[in-house]
Formats: structure tokens, C-alpha cells, sequence
């Protein structure tokens, strides 16, 4: 019988199919090739400059300063080895170059004993990348201090400058003039200054400052204070709930977690009428876990007036700030809105 057309197509289609599968097999007869590489190298120049103004350009005008005699490094990244010549020193300019580096992202890693005192490299290693025969360029700039959290400021020795950023719990002179009160997620503080009234500051603003740690018959604040940037409204943050014993036993140490923070006491008790004591007038408090100190400054409420708004033997819930004097911890409530009487319970 012969082949229709039917069958010349199944016998053209069989034939392609052992073609194909002929070359797959040629194909895989032979070890891959080498992995690609690249053998060139190439080379890094770059600038470290003292950055006044903080805006990210190199501007003596400005205040910006070149600074030499800073080592820098090209190393392997993540292992802290330096490649082999890839070590210089700024020159009076601030510039440095290094060749004959292997191609890739390398760490740029600055000797932070070179750089002059009162300046930070906050980010180190940067990281740069190499291109074959095509030098690259890189900026380090330095601050006058690197972003810390408020809980490591309070760890710094007193004099040290700082820069922390926070959200304001208590805008400026609302318990007293030129005292503002922050707090970030590690922990509070008072910002001791009137270079932030004026500001429009309110509570719930984020704010970043910088300042010289200090402290006032321990209790800790920032002063010299430099108003940096302000966020409007980020959201006001709510109070710790704890107990008068724990604002007692805190006072002592100024690094403790409720000194500085926005903390509330629940169903406390006035025991005593208010006495006062330069601006601010004074009484006790206690939830049953043990007294402590009630410290209402004179910008909060008039003086003599608390003995008639707030009546010892009756309880209140209180909003305010962990605080001590010489050792002895305290509450400072914000407002008269931050205490609020309650059942005793």
C-alpha cells in the first residue's frame, strides 16, 4: 500500500524528534564551560570633609570642612581584611585614592582615631562598588554627632554631646518655661532649653535634637540644645501605667526605664495637703504599693489653689513624668487635666 500523506507527516514529525534529541545528547557530551569571571581591576577616589551644614554637600562656604590625614581602607566586605595596597591617608584636601582593586562591593572603612575630635563617621564601613578600569567616587562625611537612642544618651558621660530624636510628650512650658519633654522607644527625657520655644511645638511632633547630656540633683536633661528637624503630628504617645512604688524605688538612678518616660499612677491617694517649695508645691501619693512624691509646678497650677482642687483623702488617677530630686523620685504631672479623681479602690 502507499504512504498517504497521513503517513509521510508521522514519519517527517519522528524523524525531526530523533534530530532534536540527537543534538540534546551531542550537547551534553561535553564538560560546561568555566564560570565567567572578570580579571580587571579598578580603583576608588574619594573625599572626607566634615559636614557642618549636614546637608550632604562638600561647600566650604557653608562651614564644611576637607580633612586631611584620615586613613582609609578598601576591605573585603563583611571580613575586615584590607586589600593588598588598598590603604591611603587623606592629603590637606581630604582626598585619597587607591588603585588595583578587584572588581566587586567592597566596605570603605574609615580609621575613626585619625579623625579629628568633635567629628563622627556614623556610617562605617560605607560601601563601594568597583568597576573594571573605571574609577569610582566616594564621599565620607562626618557630623558633629551620629543618632542615638535616648536610653544610650543617658549612658554617656555628663558634658558629652548627643543626638537623639524624639516624639514631644510635653511641649515647651507647659509644666514649666524652657522645659520640653521627649521620649523615643527606649525611654524619656527632659530637654532643658529655650532655644525650642518659639518653635510651635506640640505634643504627639517628632522632633531630633542635638545637646549636652547634664543633670540637676540627678535628674538628667539636655542642654545647649539644637533644634535639628521636626516632623508635625507623628502621633502622641500613651502613658506607662505603673505603680507609686516603682516611681519611688526608680529615683535613684536616672537610667532607670520611668525616669523621663510619660507614666500614669491608677486609684493613688492623697495622702497630705500640698506644701510649697520654690516653684512648685509638693504632696504625696500612694496606690498602696508605697508613697512618693506628687511635684506640681507653679505653671501648672496657681499656688494655694491645689488644697482646694485636689482634696487629701480622695484618690486620683495621675498622668505625668517619672522625676526625681537628689535621688528621690517623683511625678510631674503636665496639667490639672492629668489628674483625674477616682474611686479608691
Amino acid at each position: 500500500m502507499r504512504p498517504t500523506s497521513h503517513h509521510r507527516g508521522v514519519r517527517l514529525r519522528v524523524g525531526a524528534l530523533l534530530f532534536a534529541g540527537l543534538l540534546v545528547l551531542s550537547g551534553c557530551a561535553e564538560d560546561p564551560a568555566d564560570a565567567f569571571s572578570i580579571d580587571g581591576t579598578g580603583s576608588v577616589e574619594g573625599l572626607v570633609f566634615f559636614d557642618v551644614a549636614e546637608d550632604g554637600l562638600f561647600d566650604p562656604a557653608s562651614g564644611d570642612q576637607a580633612l586631611g590625614g584620615v586613613g582609609v581602607a578598601v576591605q573585603n566586605r563583611g571580613t575586615g581584611a584590607t586589600f593588598a595596597g588598598g590603604a591611603a591617608t587623606t592629603d590637606a584636601s581630604g582626598r585619597f585614592a587607591v588603585s588595583g582593586l578587584p572588581v566587586g562591593t567592597h566596605d570603605l572603612f574609615v580609621d575613626t582615631l585619625s579623625v579629628p575630635d568633635g567629628v563622627s563617621i556614623c556610617r562605617n564601613p560605607l560601601q563601594v562598588t568597583v568597576y573594571q578600569n573605571e574609577p569610582r567616587f566616594a564621599e565620607v562625611r562626618g557630623r558633629a554627632g551620629c543618632l542615638i537612642t535616648i536610653a544610650e544618651a543617658k549612658e554617656l558621660a555628663i558634658g558629652e554631646f548627643a543626638i537623639v530624636r524624639g516624639i514631644v510628650t510635653s511641649f515647651p512650658g507647659q509644666i514649666e518655661s524652657s522645659t520640653t519633654y521627649i521620649q523615643d522607644e527606649s525611654a524619656g527625657a527632659k530637654v532643658f532649653s529655650g532655644s525650642l520655644e518659639g518653635q510651635g511645638l506640640q505634643v504627639g511632633d517628632q522632633i531630633e535634637i542635638g545637646g549636652v547630656v547634664e543633670e540637676f540633683s540627678n535628674d538628667f536633661n539636655f542642654e545647649s540644645v539644637v533644634l535639628r528637624s521636626v516632623v508635625a503630628n507623628v502621633g502622641a504617645l500613651s502613658p506607662q501605667v505603673t505603680t507609686t512604688g516603682a516611681i519611688a524605688a526608680s529615683g535613684s538612678d536616672y537610667t532607670d526605664p520611668l525616669q523621663g518616660a510619660l507614666i500614669k499612677v491608677e486609684a493613688a491617694e492623697l495622702l497630705e495637703a500640698f506644701t510649697a517649695s520654690g516653684n512648685e508645691q509638693n504632696s504625696t501619693i500612694d496606690d498602696g504599693s508605697g508613697g512618693t512624691t506628687i511635684r506640681v509646678d507653679d505653671g501648672v497650677a496657681p499656688r494655694g489653689d491645689l488644697d482646694t482642687l485636689l482634696t487629701a483623702g480622695l484618690c486620683y488617677d495621675i498622668v505625668g513624668f517619672g522625676a526625681n530630686f537628689n535621688g528621690a523620685g517623683q511625678i510631674f504631672p503636665r496639667s490639672l487635666a492629668d489628674i483625674v479623681e477616682v474611686p479608691c479602690a
